[in-house]
């Protein structure tokens, strides 16, 4: 019962990536799968997140874990007992999301599903070093989240070659700190070429 609590508190994670703008509206398309020959390090070797900064305005990257897939493979009923163990100001944010993710048309569920299974498919020192790397860009003040999120989205569309030029220009390296040219190249070599990335909210008119 301890697990499958845990899967429940995970839920969070799933009201971002509903949430996310332009989440539900992208087309299911095919995806190449991520480059074989990236060059990802071992979970150890990846740098310590970032301090953290403000956490309430640039928008976060969603954090896929496993239980969540099991989680809403489950039963309704199954659910709703997941739910009853979890703290009560956890359970309303819990059904909240559920029925967020139950109202989303089907190829962008099956979307989801996807993404977080070919990052399951990944080695477990490359799975531990995408996750430490999504949550240090979660913990990026917010005045950085945004440019290093621009950069990562370009970094997804380009080939393998425009990626490690880009890696090895001069601007690069002077516009994101040593931490943040890690987080990128981690990332950007892991990660599936149309993950959804939250993009910031449009200025207010």
């Amino acid at each position: 019962m301890r697990a499958l609590l845990k899967i429940g508190l995970k839920l969070g994670g799933l009201a971002l990536i509903c949430a996310a703008p332009g989440w539900c509206d992208q087309k299911e398309g095919k995806t190449a799968a991520p480059p074989k020959s990236a060059p990802a390090k071992a979970a150890a070797d990846s740098p310590k997140a970032p301090p953290a900064g403000n956490s309430n305005g640039a928008p976060r990257i969603y954090v896929p874990l496993n239980p969540l897939q099991r989680f809403l493979r489950m039963t309704p009923e199954e659910q709703e007992r997941v739910i009853e163990k979890a703290p009560a100001a956890e359970q309303a944010r819990m059904r909240e999301a559920i029925d967020r993710f139950n109202r989303m048309p089907p190829a962008a569920r099956a979307r989801i599903f996807r993404l977080s299974e070919e990052l399951s498919s990944l080695p477990p020192a490359q799975q531990a070093l995408v996750t430490r790397q999504m949550n240090a860009f979660n913990k990026l003040p917010d005045e950085r989240r945004e440019p290093v999120g621009g950069e990562l989205r370009a970094l997804l569309r380009m080939s393998p070659a425009a990626r490690e030029s880009r890696f090895a220009g001069e601007e690069f390296k002077t516009r994101y700190s040593p931490e943040e040219q890690q987080m990128l190249r981690d990332l950007a070599w892991n990660l599936p070429p149309d993950y959804p990335l939250p993009r910031p909210p449009a200025p207010k008119p």
